[in-house]
C-alpha cells in the first residue's frame, strides 16, 4: 500500500484524470475506531480504488499530539506487502466538520464515504435524517454506516440479507468489494415470510451475483420465517459482518414503528454496515 499526506486545499487543487479509480472516503471526527478504518480499506482495495482519511480537526483537538496523528497512525500501521490500495491523508482545521466531509466529497468525485460511530449526531435526526442522509443527499455519493466494530477481529464472512429494496443492490456491492478486500466468503440470505416463487427468488440471487466479479466466492440461502429481522439476527452469529440496506420507509413511519435494519443493527451480535445509494449511486465494481 502506497500513502500521502497534504493539506486538503493541495488535495482538492490536484487535477482529475479520465481514468481515475473508485474513490472511498473515511473522515475521522475526533476519534476512530481500527476495524471501520480497516473496513474502508478492505472496500477500497477490493474495488482496486483510492482511500481518502480526511482527519478533521475542530477547535479543541488542534493541539492534541495524540489527535493530529491518528491518520498518519492508522496508515502507518497498515502499510505493508498484503495491501496495496493507493491512501491518502488530509488533515484539515475546521469548526464544521462534516460540512468539510460533505465538500471533499462533493469535489472529488467520492463514489462511497464511510463513517464510524463517532459521526457527529445532528438536532432532530430521527426525522429530518442523519450525517449519513446529508452526506448522501448533498454530495450524491453512496455511504456505509458502521456500527458494532470488533476490535481486532479480521473478517472472513460476510452476511449480505437480500430483500429487493432500493439500497439492496449496493449492500451486495459494498460486502463484495469488503470480502474482496478481505480475502472472505459472501453468503446471500433471503427470508419470506410466506413461500415465494422460487423462480422470484432465484432470479434476486442471480440479479445479486451479476454485480459481483466471479473472483468473490458467494453462496446462498433462501429461508422462510415468520419475523424476517429475528431470522437475519440468528444468521449473523455466524458471520464476522452483516451488510445490509437501509429502510427505504417514510422517516417518520421509520421513527414510529422501527425497521427490519433497525432491529438487526440493535441486535446483532456481530459488525453491522448499513448502506444507503447517493442520488447518483456510483458505487460499484464497474468504475475500475
Amino acid at each position: 500500500m502506497s500513502h500521502d499526506e497534504g493539506s486538503l486545499r493541495e488535495f482538492l487543487e490536484r487535477s482529475e484524470t479520465p481514468d481515475s479509480p473508485p474513490r472511498i472516503l473515511y473522515p475521522i471526527f475526533s476519534t476512530h475506531d481500527n476495524f471501520t478504518f480497516e473496513t474502508a480499506m478492505n472496500i477500497a482495495e477490493g474495488v482496486e480504488g483510492e482511500l481518502l482519511v480526511l482527519d478533521l480537526l475542530d477547535d479543541n483537538s488542534i493541539h492534541s499530539a495524540e489527535t493530529t496523528s491518528i491518520g498518519r497512525k492508522l496508515l502507518q500501521a497498515h502499510i505493508d506487502e498484503d495491501h496495496t490500495v493507493d491512501a491518502h491523508l488530509i488533515v484539515e482545521e475546521t469548526d464544521s466538520p462534516l460540512s468539510t466531509a460533505i465538500t471533499v466529497a462533493q469535489q472529488r468525485n467520492i463514489q462511497l464515504v464511510v463513517f464510524d460511530e463517532h459521526t457527529p449526531e445532528l438536532l432532530g435526526e430521527g426525522i429530518r435524517g442523519d450525517a449519513a442522509d446529508q452526506m448522501r443527499k448533498k454530495a450524491s455519493c453512496d455511504v456505509v454506516s458502521v456500527t458494532h466494530p470488533r476490535s481486532g477481529a479480521s473478517i472472513s464472512s460476510v452476511l449480505v440479507p437480500l430483500a429487493g429494496g432500493e439500497h439492496s443492490g449496493l449492500a451486495v456491492v459494498v460486502g463484495g468489494a469488503l470480502a474482496a478486500g478481505a480475502n472472505a466468503v459472501v453468503e446471500l440470505l433471503h427470508v419470506s415470510q410466506a413461500k415465494d416463487d422460487t423462480a422470484q427468488v432465484t432470479e434476486l440471487f442471480d440479479t445479486a451475483r451479476a454485480r459481483l466479479p466471479e473472483s468473490v466466492e458467494l453462496d446462498t440461502q433462501h429461508l422462510d420465517a415468520p419475523d424476517v429481522a429475528e431470522a437475519i439476527i440468528d444468521e449473523s452469529a455466524h458471520y464476522d459482518v452483516t451488510v445490509i440496506g437501509k429502510p427505504t420507509q417514510n422517516r417518520l413511519i421509520e421513527f414510529i414503528t422501527g425497521s427490519v435494519t433497525k432491529s438487526v443493527t440493535d441486535a446483532s451480535e456481530n459488525a453491522v454496515l448499513t448502506v444507503q445509494r447517493g442520488e447518483e449511486g456510483g458505487f460499484s465494481f464497474e468504475n475500475r
